[in-house]
């Protein structure tokens, strides 16, 4: 699959970088004003300008690579997702149950334990991988694929979940680990718990971005992302809850 060529005529921010020309290549020349350009973000004005100047299927889109091949794969369906990960984790939730008689109420405790680490795994990942910024272009280019692209351009639906391809390869990892840790009927309870806590994660990303509602804990959800966007990048490290952000002393209850 490859993109068709796009014309255009150049859009260029206050650091020299040409929005219409595809990023990764361009990062090098930024070097320590890698971090203001990343979280200064994208107005919406200057994505509707950028839109009228792009052709093809992700039109209004920053492009990251040059080449074709490389570009539809950093373009991810939150749809394709929850069509991927329920599935398995309600499979590894019935195999522990049918397959290894593993009792139920055991079930229950060892698929929330899962689902629990998980949120610890989320804010780490969140605080210490994505906004740890190494002074080197190898650093940051890992940075800019893992999570800065997702501050530059927040607005973008495409790019809010996780590549499915190394999602598998991770996931395919942590269950090998956890066998070696655990029994099989404890590793698959503890596994479907997992993928149900980065399913509600991704989900709750998505949503924070791009849906309303007026129930009151996710309007209280998506106005404490947004603060993190927006007020404080080095704050509110959680997604789908606030709850290690209150123990670590990096977040409040009034975003």
């Amino acid at each position: 699959m490859s993109m068709p060529a796009e014309s255009t005529t150049g859009l260029i921010d206050e650091f020299g970088v040409d929005l219409t020309q595809p990023l990764f290549p361009q990062i090098n020349a930024l070097g320590d004003d890698y971090e203001p350009w990343v979280h200064q973000g994208i107005t919406v004005t200057t994505l509707k300008e950028l839109k009228e100047l792009q052709s093809g299927p992700w039109a209004g889109s920053v492009r990251i690579f040059g080449q074709d091949w490389l570009e539809p794969g950093t373009h991810i369906k939150w749809e394709h997702v929850l069509g991927l990960w329920l599935p398995v984790a309600l499979i590894s939730l019935v195999l522990s149950w049918t397959w290894q008689q593993l009792a139920p109420l055991q079930l229950l405790g060892w698929a929330l334990y899962g689902f629990v680490i998980w949120t610890l795994v989320e804010y780490g990942l969140h605080r210490v991988v994505f906004h740890n910024i190494p002074h080197n272009t190898f650093g940051r280019k890992f940075h800019f694929l893992a999570h800065g692209i997702h501050h530059l351009d927040p607005w973008d639906g495409t790019r809010l979940v996780f590549p499915i391809p190394a999602a598998i390869g991770m996931a395919i990892i942590v269950f090998a680990l956890l066998s070696l840790l655990m029994t099989l009927p404890h590793t698959l309870a503890f596994f479907g718990g997992l993928i149900l806590g980065y399913l509600f994660y991704d989900m709750s990303h998505y949503w924070s971005h791009h849906h309303k509602t007026r129930n009151r804990w996710l309007v209280f959800l998506k106005k404490y992302h947004l603060a993190h966007h927006h007020r404080d990048h080095d704050s509110r490290f959680g997604v789908s809850q606030p709850f290690w952000d209150l123990v670590f002393r990096t977040g409040d209850l009034h975003p």
